[in-house]
């Protein structure tokens, strides 16, 4: 099952197609999933999508902003909170020899960064463990503002 999810536009077409995916990647588990940032905007198109603990699931960003400074990787933390999201962000400010990709614990995946124009793609291992699980972009002052949760249900 393939789930794009996004905000709906101003015609009908857009607007049908976003409510349903939408609907079904915020409450089905799926396998693939895309995100995308909001034009050149510090913030993920996709806030949320839902998947099955223990399945290999396949995450695409593509970064359709055209900003040279709108840089964006998909970091999946494994947990939820401030706390977590300020270690790891405030650890990959140090991290630009990894791709701002810290080596900490707190993470279960991490796409490569990708420049504006550019499309990345991983393959992981949903963590076992049902929950909610915070994603952000790592690259230095965006994952204040770019955020978003895996959630994780039994399989």
């Amino acid at each position: 099952m393939v789930a794009f999810v996004g905000c709906g536009g101003s015609d009908t077409e857009t607007s049908d197609k976003a409510s349903k995916s939408a609907t079904s990647s915020a409450t089905e588990a799926v396998s693939e999933v895309t995100i995308e940032p909001v034009g050149n905007q510090m913030k993920y198109e996709q806030t949320e999508f839902t998947v099955e603990a223990g399945t290999e699931v396949t995450l695409t960003f593509d970064n359709t902003a055209s900003s040279p400074a709108m840089k964006h990787n998909v970091v999946i933390l494994n947990g939820e909170g401030d706390d977590l999201v300020q270690r790891v962000g405030t650890a990959a400010s140090q991290a630009s020899d990894s791709g701002y990709v810290p080596e900490l614990d707190a993470i279960v995946a991490a796409t490569d960064l990708a420049d504006p124009g550019e499309t990345v793609t991983m393959t992981f291992t949903v963590p076992s463990e049902p929950g909610t699980y915070t994603y952000i972009c790592t690259f230095p002052g965006h994952y204040m503002m770019m955020q978003g949760t895996m959630r994780v249900v039994e399989a």
